[in-house]
């Protein structure tokens, strides 16, 4: 199972290379191959199946990934979202909301992104 999780993370990776490099924009300061501003843009254009699969796929593979590269005895988990009760698109609309209130990170890799959102709106307690 975590081969076939990790091998499903190398193809997002590489689709969200390549969908990166198609809207990418040019300016001084250098982008993300996926950013937080292109996510966003697919996640919200609902009339856009390819670009849904992709929002969900891409940040499902963000999250999965944290769970299961997070070491339990080395490193405390950051994100609980054990009692979120909400639908993957429940996240993905609350995702972009933040993000709206925080364009700072627009320029920012999209999972690294989506790590600081789940961390900072699930946090675990200490």
């Amino acid at each position: 199972m975590k081969k076939i999780l990790a091998a499903t993370c190398i193809v997002l990776a590489g689709t969200a290379s390549a969908m990166a490099q198609s809207t990418a924009k040019t300016s001084s300061i250098p982008t993300a191959q996926t950013s937080t501003e292109a996510f966003v843009q697919m996640c919200t254009n609902k009339a856009d199946g390819a670009a849904q699969n992709f929002c969900n796929g891409f940040g499902q593979g963000v999250y999965e990934t944290y769970l299961i590269t997070r070491h339990p005895k080395k490193a405390r988990p950051f994100i609980c979202t054990e009692s979120a009760g909400l639908t993957r698109q429940e996240h993905i609309d609350a995702f972009v909301k933040w993000t709206a209130a925080n364009p700072k990170y627009n320029q920012l890799s999209a999972a690294d992104t989506i790590l600081r959102y789940l961390g900072e709106t699930y946090p675990c307690k200490k």
